[in-house]
């Protein structure tokens, strides 16, 4: 392998110092994914270090992610590339085809001691994207993430167009975890096209959660919380089907996200969906 090698990362959200995820070791390599010529990599999110999680986090169950001390590339093989918009590996098990995953290999010594995997195992709702196991060698260190197959930039960047029943599919899930985040005092830290993700199965995901931060309850509006973010997300969506005739409740959900609490918002849209059920 070559010296000047770097490794990819997860997609684009709010990026800061790494420091406090990480401690550089200059003269240690990556673990570089056979085959495949990795982007350059980016920096992990502080963000969780700046939180008291015990405060934060509620007591609860956790989600217990493994932490093996072994080459992840012998466990799985490299299928493809990244995609457009994500710079993560695509993979496969090597005994297990079936079971297909995005790795993403980080090039910094990774410290758990920092809270990062706490935060993730405390962290865990359907709508976000899930972090299966790391995988820790030398001074590098890969994470192993449930696949996706397209995000929310990729649909805008293509010719399909979409229904008001897909559009609510989309919608309902963000939303759910918005008002996921919003129970633990959490908000996203960015949320747009390139973050809503979709699965094989068209399950929505959320990437970035682990990018979250602490929030009060009076900073809590429209803006802070991503419904405003959502909306544009919504209304380039809503764009692409311009003859479309858009249910009244897309729009009238549309314009009440800007205003509302974000607990009416998630019940208007859910009555979109089923009026005869409620979400919270």
């Amino acid at each position: 392998m070559k010296d000047n090698q770097v490794s990819p990362s997860r997609p684009p959200t709010v990026w800061v110092d790494q420091s406090a995820f990480f401690q550089e070791h200059p003269s240690s390599k990556p673990i570089a994914s056979p085959d495949i010529q990795p982007s350059p990599s980016q920096k992990m999110t502080a963000a969780a270090t700046a939180l008291d999680l015990k405060k934060s986090l509620p007591d609860r169950p956790k989600r217990k992610i493994p932490q093996l001390n072994q080459n992840p590339w012998d466990t799985f093989e490299p299928v493809a590339a990244s995609s457009q918009d994500r710079s993560l590996i695509f993979a496969r098990h090597k005994t297990m085809k079936g079971e297909l995953v995005h790795i993403q290999e980080l090039k910094q010594q990774f410290s758990p001691a920092t809270g990062f995997l706490e935060l993730m195992e405390q962290i865990s709702h359907p709508s976000f994207l899930r972090l299966i196991e790391s995988y820790h060698q030398d001074a590098s260190c890969t994470l192993i993430w449930e696949p996706t197959e397209v995000s929310v930039s990729q649909i805008l960047a293509s010719s399909c167009s979409i229904t008001n029943d897909e559009l609510l599919e989309i919608i309902k899930p963000v939303l759910e975890g918005i008002e996921y985040l919003r129970g633990l005092g959490r908000a996203l830290a960015t949320l747009g096209p390139e973050t809503v993700l979709l699965t094989q199965s068209g399950d929505v995901k959320i990437t970035g959660v682990e990018n979250s931060c602490q929030i009060h309850e009076s900073e809590m509006n429209p803006a802070t919380m991503k419904l405003c973010a959502l909306a544009d997300v919504v209304t380039k969506l809503m764009l692409r089907n311009p003859t479309y005739e858009w249910n009244p409740r897309s729009e009238i959900c549309l314009a009440s996200w800007k205003v509302y609490p974000l607990t009416n918002s998630c019940r208007s849209v859910h009555s979109s969906v089923s009026p005869d059920s409620q979400l919270m």
